[in-house]
């Protein structure tokens, strides 16, 4: 997701310059800058806390994104924006520089030798081909887990595994042309295809039958219910250091049957 972040702000920070008054006026931009604005804390920022920890750099960031908000709830001049923006994108670049160097240091250096299981081996060597954005997510989720020592939170690594499988996902089934496949209609209050959606598409399009179809909508479900539980467990257990034994175990959950719908969707042969 900090990828998708960092395109969204390149985005209004285009839209910003293209303003010609002192001020941003429009209800229209301010209303894109409260929303990427929820998008960060809401979506965004647990990953970005599993890269940076707790930290000063989390807490400057953050600040940032608070102030961003702030301008977006009055008529606030250009330059603060343009200022604003500029901090907020030179902070993105180097947390998404981290995210996707974090694993090909180690890999590179010898210093972490990670063994992966014969599904988890055709997975990788099938996103790489792919989609290496989301190999290299799925790699560090595996690197996160496997680590025996000195993790005091798995709400980065649950962030991972869930970044590959939506980045699978929209690899293989474009919001364009999900949208454009017979019987479409967008659900109640969405404006882009759901994950539902989504799998349907890929599925139809490999000929599977319904019931395939059907089964592989159950595990969304049950991945989508585990997420929402996981997000959740991460805000309201009051000591999350006493219980990341529990944590780590839900993200293996989490994990499997994110693997099980990943070798449905990519086509994957369980015999290979």
């Amino acid at each position: 997701m900090i990828d998708e972040l960092l395109a969204r702000l390149n985005e209004l920070n285009a839209q910003i310059k293209k303003n010609k008054a002192v001020n941003v006026n429009s209800n229209t931009t301010k209303q894109l800058v409260i929303d990427l604005g929820g998008f960060y804390f809401s979506e965004v920022k647990p990953e970005v806390l599993g890269i940076l920890g707790d930290s000063s750099d989390l807490s400057t960031y953050d600040k940032n994104w608070q102030n961003l908000i702030r301008l977006a709830h009055e008529n606030n001049l250009v330059t603060t924006y343009k200022k604003t923006l500029k901090d907020l994108i030179k902070t993105t670049k180097e947390i998404s520089i981290k995210r996707h160097s974090t694993f090909l240091g180690a890999e590179d250096s010898g210093s972490s030798v990670l063994s992966y299981s014969e599904a988890e081996a055709i997975l990788i060597d099938t996103l790489d081909k792919l989609i290496p954005s989301a190999a290299n997510s799925y790699r560090q989720g595996i690197q996160d887990l496997k680590e025996a020592n000195g993790r005091s939170s798995y709400r980065g690594t649950a962030c991972e595994f869930r970044e590959a499988f939506r980045e699978t996902l929209d690899h293989l089934a474009p919001d364009k042309d999900v949208e454009k496949s017979e019987g479409f209609k967008f659900e109640k209050d969405r404006t882009r295809p759901t994950m539902k959606q989504k799998i349907k598409y890929i599925l139809s399009s490999q000929e599977k039958k319904r019931p395939q179809i059907s089964a592989a909508q159950k595990t969304l479900a049950v991945i989508e219910g585990l997420s929402g539980d996981l997000g959740r467990a991460f805000y309201n257990r009051a000591s999350l250091s006493s219980h990341v034994e529990t944590t780590r175990q839900e993200v293996e959950q989490l994990k499997r049957y994110m693997d099980a719908l990943l070798f449905d969707i990519l086509a994957i042969s369980r015999s290979s």
